[in-house]
């Protein structure tokens, strides 16, 4: 039994030192080679294309709250109808509506 108690797997002691190391985020497991030609992590100013495909987003999910089909969309916003339904897809596992994660999976 004294075996055990040496045992650092259920030492508290092991445990009790591990939470004084660094909190692990998403951000340290992005290698450079993920990011190309100085890409941020976070949409710049000049993502145009990003910024155009979250307010369709928006103005999609809006019209759609409304009870508006894909084709009433289409014609209101003036987009292609197989865009809209993409952006409805990509929309279905969101709970709370983030419009940049649906844009960034519309443009993935």
């Amino acid at each position: 039994m004294s075996d055990k108690l040496d045992d650092w797997e259920i030492s508290e002691d092991y445990y009790a030192n591990q939470e004084d190391d660094k909190k692990m985020s998403l951000e340290d497991f992005i290698l450079d080679s993920d990011l190309e030609d100085g890409e941020s992590l976070s949409p710049g100013p000049t993502d145009e294309l990003l910024k155009k495909t979250i307010e369709d987003v928006r103005q999609v999910l809006a019209l759609a709250s409304e009870g508006k089909n894909i084709k009433a969309i289409a014609v209101f916003t003036g987009l292609e109808e197989a865009y809209v339904y993409n952006i409805q897809v990509c929309a279905q596992g969101f709970h709370e509506d983030d419009e940049i994660a649906v844009a960034h999976l519309v443009l993935g």
